[in-house]
């Protein structure tokens, strides 16, 4: 007598032989994308000078994608962000320079192209990483009675997190009224951290001998309004240079060096 279930047997035997092997698998997965990188974090350099901005200094971080592997030769390699991208032609150069232009923590992913066998051209992604760029603002002002107000946007522009911190510090020097002789006076003046209402967050007052220098050094922990740096010449009759530098730091999450 026939075996009835000798047909459902076959069936399924052939069914196990074939699985798998449709379509070839996805290749993909034998690609591997990741990069080597000496930093993970840098900071932006503005310059000011009697009130206006005259350079700026971004910062450049590389990613080297030596280490990637697949079973074929990538033509191209890519760091993407919100805020800063960069690439490179896989066929002179593994290495991927990206230039910041926003203080903030970046969320970057890497991703390498390729040509398979067929002739298409592919993209695959590999790691992810955070970057943490931070800002620095160096202020000069020369030979006033009247300073400028210094403008602190301290709110992030890129990634989720806002700065943890505002770092300042003020230096008022009163220099000689002629040079190494002397002859003027002492000068009062008074520092003021002021927020988006126009009250002082924080303030401080100084006098200022002729020849010498006085200092504010605060910090500030509601980064999410802009805020003015303020030097009021209060009394006096010599005029005062301003020397300020102002960070704007983050939290150190981002991703650690592995170069």
């Amino acid at each position: 007598m026939r075996n009835p279930l000798a047909p459902l047997l076959v069936s399924l035997l052939l069914a196990s032989s074939l699985a798998g092997c449709v379509g070839g698998g996805d290749e993909s997965e034998n690609i591997s994308v990741m990069a080597t990188y000496e930093a993970t974090n840098a900071t932006i350099v503005e310059y000011w000078y009697d009130g206006q901005i005259v350079d700026t200094e971004y910062p450049l971080l590389a990613f080297d994608f030596a280490p990637s592997t697949g079973p074929y030769a990538f033509v191209s390699y890519f760091v993407n962000g919100e805020h800063a991208t960069g690439q490179a032609d896989g066929s002179s150069s593994t290495l991927v320079e990206v230039e910041f232009t926003h203080h903030g923590l970046h969320r970057l992913e890497l991703s390498a192209g390729y040509t398979d066998a067929s002739g298409e051209s592919l993209e695959v992604s590999g790691e992810e990483l955070l970057v943490r760029i931070e800002k620095r603002i160096v202020w000069q002002e020369d030979s006033t009675n009247n300073p400028s107000a210094m403008v602190l946007d301290t709110r992030n522009e890129a990634g989720e997190e806002p700065a943890s911190v505002l770092v300042i510090d003020s230096t008022v020097h009163n220099p000689d009224l002629i040079n190494n002789l002397g002859g003027g006076q002492d000068v009062d003046v008074s520092w003021a951290l002021i927020d988006e209402t126009q009250e002082a967050c924080q303030s401080q007052p100084g006098t200022v001998e002729e020849g010498e220098s006085a200092t504010w050094k605060t910090v500030h922990f509601n980064t999410y309004e802009v805020h003015e740096l303020r030097v009021y010449y209060e009394e006096g009759q010599d005029l005062i240079d301003v020397e300020q530098y102002v960070s704007i730091e983050y939290e150190q999450l981002e991703t650690a060096p592995n170069a």
